[in-house]
């Protein structure tokens, strides 16, 4: 409150002396540059010079007109003009605090010029840098205040105007009015022949056709602006261009030559080192990829950006890549790799809340600089006020350090509170993500059940429909015998027949009977989380291997030859259950793998990790086909549906493997015979078993 008053108080005779000022200062320039200046006619020359070097590349515009102002003799107008070129193309480079720094000085110089509607620019790009902060609001304020300057000065900056401020409506989703606005300004530019704003105009007004969804429109405007900008070397916009081709061909289905396109973009950009437009450009290539369903792809072209160590400023695409790797990984299920990216996510909004600290910063900063040179000149033709104008200078920077701590106290807060948000969200997320799990699980088990059920009824249903066949075909001999006897028509060949007959029935019904008991004693297999007798003990693998296995070289009529070999390795866990397990899988290799065949090799080698043991089980039977891999371990799958097989040996390896030895198992694609492998905990005491 102190500092408002004291600045209120000295307001009347600090305005006065900056007026005698301002006028020295006028005096100088007038005197310096009337002698040696440019003539208008050569300047404006180079001031088409300069537009084309920028349309060529931002970084080579601005090289250009910093040269011009470092080397040449100008005058205060043509300064004036050549400063609003530098201040444009700091803006466009994304230097933001050189720019702002740049248009305060330009403020200051029109200030000192009889043109003020030259303040125009002044207002224009203000409000460029603030739409590239992302401040649209204040953006938005800067260029209704240019407005009034351009309808005094020229019809073609009006024009432009009302495109800057399509632009913050493009950026805020007004995607109609934005589009009026830049078809409005790209037919004024083409009447004009002003093909520099017309392959801007058209850049921007594809833009807000994709967000209306007009991407037939989008796209034949798009390739009437690439052929403008071959025409005349545009390379910037020729960049821009082929990115946006690239995203309406993705959202027309045509993915391959979305993907051809941003290619030779890339190749455009490589040469000409337009960085931001790579970010961009990496951007549209991992959401086309994705779009082909290579996640894999896109995330590997996401992960080339290194968001912390990145050069340039194109925070939108940057959040962009932050998002899109997030939610790649969270389809991919790799939980904690998303939530990384949403940190960085969160890095990204806290630097750009830090880069609008520092660009505000960077004007009061400029303003204050701009202030101390006006004390300085001040000093020289007013001695008797050098005491003042210290304590003027003083108080002025007092405000500035003021203003420039209240700015960082509030980005500070900004960024904090805006972690605390994604935080929350993420936190959020993660509980929506643990009860959709727990939703999927209890469906898994919905369906898991289903499948047994129906698979049991489908075994069950032929061995109980022979027994009822069976007793009605005894019912029926019984009948027809009982027929004979009371028509005394009874003899003793009818009386063998009857019991030849009656005794093929009952040997169906028995058969079928014991196939019964055979498939509930089988089922009875599932049940693997039955409280075990022995207690968990500890296995040396290579003695336990061959101990258990070698036994079964002759089995079920097939010669095995077993070739174990390894890791030494040693672990707790259930041996017999263990055993029981191998043994299935080498009953499954003898019916299956080796049908066709009395010999065979198995394979078993052993891999120590840290906390787990990989044991690799392989064949060289027929193998299991890809088609199939995923089914194996289904209850009551088969291939062998003729061969009293009801499908649940390997679904009863599965049980014991997950739930008793508290492991994992899965079958992997092999080019010859099949392959599991079976990875156990070192310690399965160790190992939790409310997970399972």
């Amino acid at each position: 409150m102190l500092y408002v008053l004291i600045f209120k108080m000295d307001w009347c005779a600090m305005k006065a002396c900056l007026v005698l000022l301002i006028s020295f200062i006028l005096l100088i320039l007038l005197y310096s540059t009337t002698i040696n200046a440019m003539p208008n006619k050569e300047f404006n020359e180079l001031r088409l010079s300069i537009r084309q070097s920028y349309a060529s590349s931002p970084q080579e515009g601005l090289k250009f007109v910093n040269a011009l102002i470092e080397t040449t003799e100008l005058t205060l107008e043509q300064k004036i003009i050549a400063t609003n070129y530098k201040a444009w193309f700091l803006l466009e480079t994304d230097e933001l605090e050189q720019a702002m720094e740049t248009i305060v000085k330009y403020m200051n110089m029109v200030s000192q010029s009889d043109e003020k509607d030259l303040m125009y620019g002044y207002f224009n790009i203000s409000g460029g840098i603030y739409a590239r902060l992302g401040l649209y609001e204040e953006a938005l304020a800067y260029y209704r205040d240019a407005m009034p300057f351009a309808q005094s000065r020229d019809e073609r900056l009006v024009y432009q105007t009302e495109n800057n401020i399509a632009l913050v409506k493009l950026r805020l989703n007004r995607y109609k009015e934005a589009a009026d606005s830049f078809t409005y300004y790209r037919d004024y530019a083409r009447s004009k022949n002003q093909t520099l704003n017309e392959s801007f105009a058209s850049n921007n007004l594809a833009l807000a056709l994709i967000g209306l969804k007009q991407y037939s429109n989008a796209l034949k405007i798009i390739n009437e602006a690439i052929g403008l900008q071959n025409q005349h070397n545009y390379t910037t916009h020729l960049a821009s261009s082929l990115v946006i081709k690239a995203k309406i061909l993705r959202f027309q289905g045509f993915l391959e030559g979305s993907e051809k396109v941003l290619n030779e973009a890339s190749t455009l950009i490589e040469n000409k080192k337009l960085e931001n437009e790579q970010l961009n450009i990496i951007l549209c290539l991992a959401e086309t990829y994705e779009a082909q369903g290579h996640t894999e792809k896109a995330l590997d072209t996401l992960a080339s950006v290194n968001i912390q160590a990145v050069s340039h400023t194109n925070f939108e695409a940057l959040l962009s890549i932050a998002k899109l790797t997030a939610e790649l990984y969270e389809q991919q299920k790799i939980y904690a790799n998303a939530l990384s990216a949403y940190k960085q996510y969160s890095y990204i909004n806290e630097a750009i809340l830090t880069r609008q600290a520092k660009v505000n910063l960077a004007k009061a900063l400029a303003e204050a600089d701009v202030a101390a040179k006006e004390v300085r000149i001040s000093e020289l033709t007013r001695a008797e006020q050098i005491k003042a104008t210290k304590a003027n200078a003083f108080k002025d920077l007092t405000i500035v350090v003021s203003i420039c701590l209240v700015i960082i106290l509030f980005g500070s807060f900004i960024a904090i509170n805006s972690i605390d948000k994604q935080k929350q969200k993420l936190a959020k997320a993660l509980k929506q993500l643990k009860e959709t799990q727990n939703h999927l699980i209890e469906i898994e088990k919905i369906a898991s059940l289903t499948a047994l059920v129906s698979g049991m009824a489908h075994q069950l249903n032929t061995p109980i429909g022979t027994i009822v066949t069976a007793s009605s075909l005894i019912d029926d001999y019984m009948e027809g015998l009982e027929e004979k006897f009371k028509a005394r028509e009874l003899s003793s060949k009818h009386f063998h027949k009857f019991i030849t007959d009656t005794n093929s029935a009952k040997d169906l019904v028995i058969n079928s009977i014991n196939r019964l008991a055979g498939i509930v004693e089988e089922f009875k297999a599932l049940n693997v989380s039955i409280h075990l007798d022995k207690p968990m003990s500890k296995i040396q693998l290579s003695s336990f291997l061959n101990h258990r296995l070698c036994p079964l070289s002759k089995h079920l009529g097939k010669q095995i030859d077993f070739k174990i070999h390894g890791d030494e390795a040693t672990i707790t866990s259930y041996p017999t259950i263990l055993s029981d397990v191998l043994k299935t899988l080498v009953i499954n290799s003898c019916e299956h793998g080796f049908v066709n065949s009395g010999e065979g090799v198995v394979e078993v080698s052993v891999k120590a990790f840290t906390h787990v043991v990989e044991i690799t089980y392989q064949d060289n039977g027929v193998g299991i086909s890809d088609e199939i891999l995923h089914e194996i371990f289904t209850p009551f799958y088969t291939t062998n549906l003729g061969g009293n097989h009801l499908g649940l040996g390997l679904n009863v390896v599965f049980n014991a493997v997950k739930y008793n030895l508290r492991g994992k198992i899965g079958a992997e694609s092999c080019k010859h015979g099949a392959r599991f492998v079976i990875s156990l905990p070192i310690d399965a005491q160790l190992v939790d078993d409310t997970s399972y």
